[in-house]
């Protein structure tokens, strides 16, 4: 049975400032890895699911210990290959009570970003699995890493691989000459649960709830099932719809999440 899950994407290096200092503050950074589709699949091989990443690394030092801090974690790296000139870099300012984090990126001509077409061999790296996961970061980053995951998720489909996506639309990456609501949808169309909060079926497709302002701070769970609903109309393929809702008091206290389901 071919149960292995495979995720997609770039895997940065975070620099966090310590203690909550400010990045105009701080003499020292707290250096880690991270990245949404890398942290789903640490996260599934936590509970003791058969997980890879796939990404594109530079062939140095710091592209090893990525791989040696994903194999940490029994996340399979044999999907990642390499070339390039650097790691992306993310700087984290930590948030406190009513100061909200901040996050200064450090991406540009990573060795993800420059990723073409060909260059991952899908048919190894699907040989053994049963599901694959995408976000809406990835496409965002640039042509290639667009062109190159919805390669994909076409291969993914034609094997009958099941398909995931967490819409995650990031305003600040989408950059190299086309929008989110132009490249997304070709994806989508191919998935099976397609998950997003309470902006994203917004800000990608133009799906607003019946009810509530979320520029306003006002979250109406009700509201949302009509999102589903729309994007279940939009995307018929898709087996379940999921919507996340998160609410804040501060940068330190978030309201529980919870989510609305559409089969």
């Amino acid at each position: 049975m071919k149960n292995k899950i495979i995720t997609f994407g770039e895997i940065m290096l975070r620099l966090a400032t310590p203690d909550h200092q400010r990045f105009t503050q701080t003499v020292a950074y707290e250096a880690s890895f991270g990245g949404g589709e890398a942290n789903v699949a640490v996260s599934l091989a936590n509970y003791g699911l058969d997980t890879e990443f796939v990404t594109r690394l530079p062939d140095n030092d710091l592209g090893r210990a990525v791989v040696m801090e994903l194999r940490r974690h029994n996340v399979g790296t044999n999907g990642i290959i390499y070339g390039g000139e650097r790691l992306g870099i993310y700087f984290l300012e930590k948030g406190s009570v009513s100061r909200p984090g901040k996050v200064i990126y450090d991406r540009a001509h990573s060795a993800i970003s420059e990723v073409q077409p060909g260059m991952i061999d899908w048919d190894r790296v699907f040989s053994e699995a049963g599901w694959f996961h995408w976000t809406g970061i990835t496409p965002a980053i640039s042509k290639g890493a667009a062109d190159v995951c919805l390669e994909a998720v076409k291969a993914a489909r034609e094997r009958n691989i099941m398909v995931s996506c967490d819409m995650n639309f990031r305003k600040n990456l989408w950059k190299w000459g086309r929008k989110a609501e132009e490249v997304m949808p070709d994806m989508v169309e191919h998935c099976d649960i397609i998950l997003g909060n309470e902006e994203d079926a917004e800000k990608v497709f133009n799906i607003q709830p019946d009810r509530g302002d979320v520029s306003a701070g006002d979250v109406d769970s009700s509201g949302y099932e009509s999102v589903c609903t729309r994007l279940k109309d939009r995307f018929p393929q898709a087996k379940k719809i999921i919507i996340t809702l998160r609410g804040s008091v501060n940068a330190d206290h978030k309201y529980p999440s919870y989510e609305l389901h559409l089969f």
